[in-house]
This record gives structure tokens, sequence and C-alpha cells, in this order.
């Protein structure tokens, strides 16, 4: 519950600054976004996602031993694993539509400050996601 708190506090926050100070995340005013959201963002979250749905697989697999040894029901245990690997994918996916489309259909400061502020949330959803499974992983044994 946290974690989803903490995306839409971090969506508001973005959309806030888009909205009201544009330079902040445009192509205009920030060098280094418009140097990262093109193929630098697809290869950050191309390592991320690679990385992580390797650890979804295993964790998967060890969810299911655990249910067989113990004799419990875990399937809403794999159902969100398999659920965060999904999405892991989701995001690759609107990364790779918006470093297609952002030249083209961005065109304004606040257009490319809006494309910009939804590359870095699609990055720190990343990240939550990876953080979720980490602990997942990390609390099986105990």
């Amino acid at each position: 519950m946290l974690i989803q708190v903490t995306l839409i506090a971090i969506a508001t926050l973005l959309t806030s600054v888009c909205v009201a100070m544009p330079s902040v995340f445009s192509d205009t005013g920030n060098s280094f976004l418009k140097g990262f959201v093109n193929q630098e963002l697809l290869a950050t979250l191309g390592v991320i996602v690679s990385i992580t749905l390797v650890s979804a697989g295993g964790l998967h697999i060890e969810l299911g031993k655990v249910a067989t040894r113990l004799s419990i029901n875990l399937d809403r245990e794999r159902q969100a694993v398999r659920y965060s690997a999904y999405l892991l994918i989701g995001l690759l996916v609107c990364a790779l539509v918006l470093v297609v489309l952002k030249p083209v259909l961005a065109t304004t400061e606040r257009q490319t400050a809006f494309a910009n502020g939804f590359g870095v949330f699609l990055l720190v959803w990343a990240i939550a996601v990876l953080y979720d499974l980490t602990r997942a992983a990390f609390s099986i044994n105990r």
C-alpha cells in the first residue's frame, strides 16, 4: 500500500511541476532529461526489466516449491509476482512508445516537460516494482 501511495504522490508532484514550471522538465530547461528520455531511458529500463524478470521467475518457482513442501496455497502470492513481471514488460513498452512519439508530438515546452516527466515516472515505477519483488524474495524464508 505504501508503494502505491508513494507512486501517486510522485505522479502528482511531477504533474504539478510540469504544469507550474515546465522549464524544470522540458528539453530547453533540463539538458539531462533531454539526453535521457530517449534510447538511454530504454537502455536503463531494459537492464532493470531483464534483471527483475529473472528474479521474478526464480521467486515464482520458489513459491511453488514452498507451497508444495508445506501444503499451503500461495496462488495469490504467485499471481502478484506474475502481475509484477507483466507490469515491467508494460512499462518497457510504454517507454518505447514515449521515446518514439516524443520527437514527433512534443513540440512545445510544456509537452516536452510532460513527456520527460512521464519518462521519469516510468523509471520510478520500475524501481518500485524491483524493490517490491526484492523485498518479497528476501522475506520468503522467514
